[in-house]
């Protein structure tokens, strides 16, 4: 979605037109819910903040003001809900309702073998990611896991096509080095 078009749908959102809200909903629902995804890492909470996103993105339309690039309003936005729902939750701990240990909410269990391995594939992952700079970072998320081209990618990010590249490869470098060196 061009600047043009996601500014028109601001406007028309701030006269309650809920198509233009289904237009940005239809053309950032993906990078939305995998930005959250990545910073929550839990499936639930990620699906309602991404809804809740969306809720206050149509709410507040009317002081949407175009200032800069408008994907990475939304994605400060979207991270920003994420930071508050994580403040909010952190000392929470999440507990198995005695009813539903009683209806078995743990049906299928998967071995113990392929629970270490996932486990320890996941760290894995975890800690080589820990390696790389918010830059690289934000890169590779947008590119492989929200789906932005690089042109896109070096516009949300206010930065030369060029640099985008260029962290882009030096972070899958790192990724790749050190998956390497622990497998």
């Amino acid at each position: 979605m061009s600047e043009e078009e996601f500014h028109k749908c601001m406007q028309a959102m701030a006269e309650g037109d809920t198509e233009a809200l289904r237009l940005v909903y239809d053309a950032y629902l993906k990078v939305i819910y995998i930005t959250v995804y990545n910073i929550v890492k839990q499936k639930e909470a990620a699906e309602d903040i991404t809804s809740e996103f969306f809720i206050r993105l149509y709410q507040s339309a009317g002081k949407f003001r175009g200032d800069g690039h408008h994907k990475a309003w939304i994605m400060t936005i979207a991270r920003n809900m994420c930071i508050d729902h994580i403040r909010k939750n952190s000392r929470e701990m999440p507990v198995l309702d005695k009813d539903e240990a009683e209806e078995g909410a743990y049906v299928a269990e998967p071995s113990q073998e392929s629970k270490e391995e996932s486990i320890v594939t996941r760290l894995t992952v975890q800690k080589a990611m820990e390696l790389l700079k918010e830059k690289e970072k934000a890169v590779i998320d947008m590119k492989l896991l929200g789906g932005f081209t690089f042109k896109e990618i070096a516009e949300c990010m206010d930065m030369p096509l060029g640099t985008v590249t260029w962290h882009y490869n030096t972070g899958i470098k790192k990724l790749r080095r050190y998956l390497d060196d622990a497998g």
